[in-house]
């Protein structure tokens, strides 16, 4: 069976409020010190008109908890940490603008890639999939106090992808910076600091980055190769 795309778009954007960040979570979130939201999993609106969202953090758990416990909009909320990484399911009442986003993709028909980017200042990256005609009414019914920078926009073609177009905007960013002071480089050539200084963003920021990039390099080398180890120990089926 041949699959068709020939009118389905993917889209990259970059959209942000002109207030700095869409909830007062997300300020509280860049308030403080011990916390670093890194990506969204999963947003949803739901029947009541409240909102769930996954949340990806880098930091301490205990200080996630006490944001969400301060924050008067998550009503309710569940925090894990496992390898360092700390998630949180957050049932919360979005604002308007974050209510007319999180509408757009039912109305529309379109589809979120998925993990959403989140920057310094507030911005979200996302990938949009779905026709073209969809896409393009749903960009009109952005609210305009929310501001949208389109990175990539082209026909939709699975097998074209590649480990370089998989990453984001800002990952391919500081992948070319980093490559051009020197820091793949042997002897290294420049530092985390130095390519912090050039993006204007924080030392932590490009070293998470960088780390995301090198993770998921590794794996899509490893995956297409097929060259990784898989556990062979008998196993029972569930159909017995």
């Amino acid at each position: 069976m041949v699959l068709l795309y020939s009118n389905m778009w993917c889209a990259t954007i970059r959209i942000k409020h002109s207030d700095g960040w869409f909830q007062s979570l997300g300020e509280a979130y860049r308030a403080h010190d011990e916390v670093v939201p890194v990506s969204i999993h999963s947003a949803k609106l739901l029947h009541d008109g409240t909102a769930v969202l996954l949340y990806e953090f880098k930091g301490d758990a205990d200080a996630v908890r006490a944001i969400l416990s301060a924050n008067e909009t998550a009503t309710d909320y569940e925090v894990t940490e496992i390898d360092g990484s700390v998630s949180a399911y957050i049932h919360f009442e979005p604002s308007t603008d974050t209510r007319q986003l999180l509408q757009l993709p039912e109305e529309y028909g379109y589809v979120l890639d998925t993990p959403i980017l989140l920057h310094e200042d507030g911005g979200l990256e996302v990938t949009i999939i779905g026709p073209q005609g969809n896409i393009s009414e749903a960009f009109k019914q952005i609210p305009d106090s929310i501001h949208t920078t389109v990175g990539r926009v082209g026909s939709y073609d699975p097998d074209r992808e590649n480990s370089f177009s998989k990453l984001s905007d800002r990952q391919r960013e500081v992948l070319r910076k980093a490559y051009e002071l020197g820091y793949y480089r042997r002897p290294r050539e420049t530092t985390l600091d130095d390519i912090a200084a050039q993006l204007e963003c924080s030392q932590a920021n490009v070293q998470e980055i960088i780390q995301r990039i090198e993770n998921h390099l590794v794996s899509e080398l490893f995956t297409a190769s097929g060259d990784t180890e898989t556990d062979t120990s008998p196993t029972k089926s569930i159909w017995k």
